[in-house]
């Protein structure tokens, strides 16, 4: 992924002292987290205890400006706060479970830097395009929908799987010095955020874009058959189209997170987007 990135008068002297203390208070009520991320995300996610408050109909701003605020207002916005044990880090992020694979990960939800998934199993070789690796759980789902493109004539292989803290560091450091830092926070998540590190998240590709992981995949045969049917094997799409006001990601048509085939599907017929729906 990557992403786009942005003397007084004696007599007054009083009035400027009142206005510089006043300043850092109006910039911290402004909620500008410098990262781009939407300020209901950090509101609708309380501490211990605390009371979830009432959701705001407030039109996220966006990195897309006037489309980002049409997409808003199309989008089923229906977020509600993170789970009770999230705990907020002093920069408001939220760090959640370890082994986990129903969290909401985003600009504002991050695993520990050590978190790494218990039993990871290799991908064969016949459907993977370098050494992959998943969560053991995950590889008979994951074999399934590999197999039933395959039998449709899709030949798909996995050219990203899971990554460690410190892969994603290297990840996200390759794209801000490539693109800058403003890009790369639309195509590449911070380590810590991104949902590979979770041992259930695939990036799928296919010989008809060189393997390559691009946009134009979306409208590949394989990438429509994967838009199609991979609910029904589990995976779920996580940066849909026309929806990176509300993921904080531009469109990625190959990035399909596995959260079992039951919850698959009520995700599908919610028509919300994973972030969404594992925030309600």
């Amino acid at each position: 992924m990557a992403r786009a990135v942005r003397k007084a008068t004696p007599g007054t002297k009083p009035l400027l002292v009142v206005a510089v203390l006043l300043l850092p208070l109006a910039l911290v009520a402004c909620g500008d987290n410098g990262d781009g991320v939407d300020d209901e995300l950090v509101r609708r996610s309380p501490a211990p205890g605390e009371t979830p408050a009432a959701t705001s109909d407030a039109t996220p701003s966006g990195p897309d400006g006037a489309s980002a605020r049409a997409d808003a207002t199309n989008a089923a916005s229906t977020a509600t706060p993170a789970p009770p044990t999230a705990t907020p880090n002093a920069d408001g992020v939220y760090i959640v479970a370890c082994h986990d694979f129903y969290v909401p990960l985003d600009k504002v939800h991050r695993l520990d830097d050590d978190c790494a998934p218990d039993a990871l199993v290799s991908l064969p070789d016949e459907y993977a395009y370098g050494p992959q690796e998943v969560v053991e759980g995950v590889l008979p789902d994951l074999l399934a929908l590999l197999e039933a493109a395959s039998e449709a004539g899709h030949l798909l292989a996995v050219v990203s799987s899971y990554r460690s803290y410190e892969t994603q560091r290297n990840t996200f450091e390759y794209h801000v010095n490539e693109y800058g830092l403003d890009q790369a926070l639309r195509v590449s998540a911070r380590p810590g955020h991104s949902e590979h590190q979770l041992g259930t998240t695939v990036d799928f590709s296919s010989t008809t874009v060189g393997y390559e992981l691009v946009e134009a995949f979306g409208s590949t045969p394989e990438g429509r058959w994967l838009a199609e049917h991979a609910h029904e094997y589990g995976f779920i799409l996580s940066y849909p189209e026309g929806k990176e006001v509300v993921t904080g990601y531009a469109y990625e048509p190959w990035h399909f997170r596995w959260v079992g085939r039951e919850l698959a599907a009520e995700v599908r017929a919610s028509g919300l987007t994973l972030g969404q729906f594992l925030l309600r």
